[in-house]
């Protein structure tokens, strides 16, 4: 049961990934015309594919804490996501990219290797 909620929040969060790459259109209307910078979507756009790519596989084992830090990052106010320094926000989107695609796999095929010798 907590396999499915685990796999369950990976694939939602995969998908606000993908949509947050996309730029938004603007809104005409009071207040703010975005509520993300279309240069800090475009900028973010191919570290958050990875990710979303990585969320979405499922033999790749990904930590709950990295997929929560992904939300927050894509969901809360407070993060440089929704600012307007893209700077900022493409470190931190580079560095959730890092703790979520590791080359984890590629290390198991050598332990593999080294302990069947």
């Amino acid at each position: 049961m907590k396999r499915d909620r685990i796999s369950k929040k990976r694939f939602t969060v995969a998908r606000m990934a993908e949509r947050s790459a996309v730029p938004e259109r603007p809104w005409l209307g009071r207040g703010p015309r975005y509520v993300v910078q279309p240069s800090v979507a475009l900028t973010c756009a191919p570290s958050l594919r990875a990710i979303a790519a990585a969320l979405r596989d499922d033999a790749r084992p990904v930590d709950e804490g990295a997929v929560d830090a992904v939300r927050t990052f894509l969901a809360e106010g407070g993060s440089p996501f929704f600012g307007r320094d893209m700077t900022a926000a493409l470190r931190e989107a580079i560095r959730l990219q890092h703790t979520v695609v590791v080359a984890e796999p590629a290390l198991r095929e050598q332990e593999r290797v080294a302990i069947a010798v």
